[in-house]
């Protein structure tokens, strides 16, 4: 092959090589541009009515999810969290693909604010991204109360709730039981006082014999007895926060109290 075919040939590959690889690049970018029709945003504004001051470091994190669905986790269209400075409202913009809502479907905004993990603000209403054209959409979060720590069984005065699934009902005066670090109990059954003593083992609960005074009422006697049978059968104990339950040998609810305070 001479030298002028080969030129010849070498120049007819480089311009066929520039030429597909112009219409590479034409269509990558008529697919980007394609992609960038269907991006939208969406933009938010979250606020809380108190008037708290958040901790350093707390994150507030926005969604825009698919809730048709109630039996499956809800499918997230858009998430963005960022980290919060100063007092509310936080404005926040969820960017999304337009294509991907479909016209049947249910969508909502959720907002949650929290510090290193501590969930502290949460929203508790459905907020629909399209039910109106305004913007920004608003959304209200609700401060997440604390759960109350356990409180203990001894120097407690645990007033009586419910006896075997029916509300203790209160005429005269409420029946209660307050157990000392000593092992000794006392209390009020509803017509007549008692003492006694108690043993424990990690939630078992028994009580030796109990003596009560022996007056006679009119009113509350049911609930007397009741309350006595339920401190004789009582075989294990929960304590839930501020909750007192007492279960037979069956495992079954016999009765449950409410720790009370008195200023």
């Amino acid at each position: 092959m001479s030298l002028k075919t080969t030129s010849f040939t070498c120049i007819a590959l480089l311009v066929s090589s520039v030429a597909l690889t112009g219409c590479g690049q034409d269509k990558t970018s008529d697919t980007n541009t394609e992609q960038q029709k269907t991006m939208t945003t969406l933009n938010t504004q979250v606020t809380y009515l108190d008037r708290s001051m958040l901790r350093p470091g707390s994150e507030l994190t926005v969604k825009l999810s698919d809730v048709s669905k109630m039996d499956v986790k809800a499918e997230v269209i858009s998430e963005q969290t960022i980290k919060l400075e100063g007092a509310p409202p936080y404005t926040v913009s969820l960017h999304y693909d337009q294509s991907s809502i479909k016209e049947n479907n249910r969508y909502s905004v959720s907002a949650r604010i929290e510090n290193q993990g501590q969930l502290l603000y949460t929203s508790t209403t459905h907020n629909d991204p399209f039910a109106q054209s305004d913007e920004p959409l608003e959304i209200v979060v609700s401060k997440v109360s604390a759960a109350k720590p356990d409180v203990t069984l001894t120097n407690t005065y645990w007033k009586a709730i419910s006896f075997n699934g029916e509300d203790v009902t209160v005429k005269t005066k409420e029946p209660f039981i307050q157990f000392k670090d000593d092992g000794t109990t006392h209390g009020f059954l509803g017509c007549n006082n008692f003492t006694g003593s108690y043993e424990v083992n990690n939630q078992a609960l028994s009580f030796n014999p109990l003596a009560s005074t022996q007056k006679m009422c009119i009113e509350q006697m049911d609930v007397e007895s009741t309350m006595s049978a339920v401190l004789d059968a009582v075989s294990e104990y929960t304590i839930n926060g501020e909750t007192l339950t007492m279960k037979d040998q069956t495992g079954a609810v016999t009765a449950t109290f409410k720790a009370t305070y008195f200023n």
